[in-house]
């Protein structure tokens, strides 16, 4: 069995270069680990959730060919093939950017590059502050949501009031920034369930 040999430097410069190539070399070693830690067998798993609050199809071909997979609520969880979800990922990025759909893999968004559009986007657990109007954190929430994201709050803000009191001083404040009338909305849509249908 052959033993490695350490190289003792003879003088200070000799001492440097060796010293800049052990870093070197742990620099390397770290880089290969972190691109294992990102590598993806294409028959793993993905876990997606809808944040869009009513069915969502997304698919592996445009125009809704290939293989489909359909969400039916807000907060619908998903296991998808890596290799399908980069199909889906690629023929949906405008879902995506909206923050219809949510990737639950930190290391996939990191692998996709994926880490600005995702720190523009809100979570569930997020999307459930402004609905529960945390008086907090709704606000400042719906502020840094997207605008497809907004509208979808709105509308299960809207829903929810039909069904739910919610802190109207919060209510009041969404509206503003969403220059729409949310109560006014909800008392109409109470209105309309009222009516019987004939």
């Amino acid at each position: 069995m052959a033993t490695e040999k350490k190289v003792q430097p003879t003088t200070k410069v000799e001492e440097t270069l060796v010293e800049k190539l052990a870093r070197i070399e742990l620099e390397n070693e770290k880089l290969r680990n972190q691109e294992e830690d990102l590598e993806f067998r294409l028959d793993s798993y993905i876990e997606v959730m809808s944040l869009y609050p009513g069915k969502l199809n997304l698919s592996t071909e445009p125009s809704g060919k290939g293989k489909r997979f359909s969400f039916n609520d807000f907060g619908e969880v998903k296991r998808i093939l890596y290799n399908d979800l980069a199909s889906v990922m690629e023929n949906y990025r405008s879902f995506m950017e909206k923050g219809y759909f949510y990737i639950l893999n930190e290391k996939i968004i990191r692998k996709h590059g994926l880490n600005d559009m995702y720190a523009n986007i809100l979570s569930k657990s997020m999307i459930e502050k402004i609905l529960n109007c945390d008086s907090k954190l709704a606000v400042k929430l719906y502020q840094s949501a997207t605008p497809a994201q907004r509208e979808n709050i709105d509308s299960m803000l809207v829903q929810e009031m039909k069904v739910n009191e919610l802190d109207l001083n919060i209510i009041s404040q969404i509206s503003k920034i969403s220059g729409t009338d949310l109560s006014k909305l909800a008392e109409e849509a109470k209105a309309l369930d009222a009516i019987p249908v004939t």
